[in-house]
């Protein structure tokens, strides 16, 4: 097994069930692999050795399954940049605040999260391994099941 740093491999950052049931290759070529290193030991790594456990929902994504969930060919998880990621246990809002004070990023999106439901939602943060991170912070609802995003996290 491919370690990408102390706690995170790269099955966990390639697993999809939706490539799974669809057919759908999700190994990474060189540099997506390269991408989710960067990630894994500037982002997650430092998240998990602060609140212990971080479930990745979403990692990589090659464009074919990229497209068969719907998302943009845009997306950083295309690249290896991104991941989707909440720590048992831990509020999502608490967990985003605590990333922007203490971790470089490229983006920090909280999505889903509901005001008083702690296991709501989930935290989208990409990085890049060229160190041009713009640490740009949103919030993402899902109004009639579109997102809608906001600038900053909710106070």
């Amino acid at each position: 097994m491919t370690q990408l740093s102390t706690n995170f491999s790269l099955k966990e950052l390639t697993k999809s069930s939706t490539a799974t049931r669809k057919g759908i290759n999700n190994s990474p070529h060189t540099e997506q692999t390269v991408n989710l290193t960067h990630l894994a030991i500037n982002v997650l790594q430092r998240v998990r050795d602060h609140h212990g456990s971080t479930t990745i929902s979403s990692g990589l994504r090659v464009l074919e399954l990229n497209r068969a969930i719907g998302s943009s060919d845009t997306s950083q998880h295309v690249k290896g940049e991104a991941a989707d990621m909440e720590c048992p246990g831990v509020d999502n809002l608490e967990l985003a605040k605590w990333m922007v004070e203490n971790l470089d990023f490229d983006q920090l999106i909280l999505e889903g999260y509901e005001e008083g439901d702690t296991n709501s939602g989930w935290i989208h943060v990409s990085y890049k391994a060229d160190g041009s991170n713009r640490k740009k912070v949103m919030t993402a609802t899902f109004p009639n099941g579109k997102a809608k995003y906001a600038n900053g996290l909710p106070a």
